[in-house]
């Protein structure tokens, strides 16, 4: 099916009143890739095209389709670009490296080095702004920049202002609209502020007035429907084993006051397509694996060992990270080329 026509089935299904699932089967073409040279990439898709945005050695690198072409670009102060993300064609932010941090005296410490605005200009980078001083992991959202400061989320503006939007964790904002998940706790770090006992739990919220608990959810990614995928842990992970060992599942949570539906038994982060009922996700097996939203729906794995799965603006490319190598911790960022039977 293209563009146009998943385009023009959804007119269909809203004059008709009926919800109709657009799921394309997809398959492999080809894969390429690049070695990092970090032990956590965190590659970024641009949001018009198929250039990745990735974290490199004492700076950042733009990796393009075609030459499989690479261009690496060490910062002048040798300040890691961690969690860099699109804005724009020619816009990314980035922020520090850790969230919190506690002395030997037990105080909680945050950093000061906050959010980088970096606008390129054919392809190289031609300024460096300095955002905001407070912030971490930046998200772009509804032309803000949303951001963590300890128990807090702030937006920060194109002119550096900054205000508190409220308390929260692990927040993801919903692209192109006004929904945002959030924990109430920390999902994976030690949580020094809110003295909750248990696991916590995730909320969203779909529109201003308008939020729904989501028990304990600790990945979310929205669909282009304006649903949301979240993984849910079955048990904690024993101490020293990764925080999937307890076992989850991948839900989907359709829309306000919905229930949420099992979409993959044993799988872990979910990514949604940008244009139809599809999914991708990492399985029990350690492999990466696409398919439809409903668990009765098609599957394909197209990677057999690769995790944290991204599609690319259009759904037709899907950036994994394949793990390292014995005698390595750097993973391959790899590309699968994805086409319609």
């Amino acid at each position: 099916m293209s563009r146009w026509a998943m385009i023009a089935a959804l007119l269909l299904a809203a004059c008709s009143g009926e919800p109709r699932l657009l799921e394309p089967r997809l398959q492999a073409v080809r894969t390429y890739g690049w070695p990092s040279t970090v032990v956590d990439p965190e590659p970024d898709w641009s949001p018009v095209d198929y250039r990745l945005l990735v974290r490199s050695q004492g700076g950042f690198a733009l990796l393009s389709e075609g030459t499989r072409q690479e261009q690496r670009f060490a910062a002048q102060d040798g300040r890691e670009s961690h969690h860099p993300r699109w804005l724009n064609r020619q816009q990314f932010v980035f922020g520090p490296g850790w969230w919190v941090r506690r002395d030997a005296d037990g105080r909680v410490l945050t950093p000061s080095e906050g959010i980088t605005l970096v606008t390129l200009e054919d392809g190289r980078p031609v300024q460096r702004r300095v955002l905001s001083e407070r912030g971490w992991r930046p998200q772009p959202w509804q032309g803000l920049i949303l951001v963590e400061e300890a128990q807090r989320l702030l937006e920060i503006d194109a002119a550096g202002g900054v205000r508190e939007f409220g308390e929260g964790f692990n927040p993801v904002p919903q692209p192109n609209g006004p929904g945002l998940f959030w924990r109430d706790t920390p999902a994976f770090d030690p949580d020094w502020w809110t003295g909750r006992d248990g696991v916590g739990q995730g909320w969203v919220r779909w529109r201003p007035g308008k939020v729904d608990a989501l028990g304990d959810a600790v990945q979310a990614a929205w669909t282009h429907r304006g649903g949301l995928l979240i993984t849910v842990r079955r048990a904690r992970a024993a101490p020293g084993q990764p925080w999937w060992a307890g076992g989850t599942d991948v839900y989907w949570v359709a829309g306000p006051g919905a229930q949420p539906a099992l979409a993959r038994a044993h799988a872990r982060d979910p990514a949604a397509h940008p244009t139809a009922d599809l999914m991708a996700w990492t399985g029990e097996d350690n492999g990466v694996w696409i398919g439809t939203l409903r668990p009765d729906g098609w599957r394909e794995r197209i990677a057999e060992d690769g995790y944290r799965p991204r599609w690319s603006h259009d759904g037709r490319r899907l950036c994994w990270l394949q793990p390292p190598p014995p005698g390595s911790q750097l993973p391959t960022i790899r590309v699968t080329v994805l086409a319609e039977p």
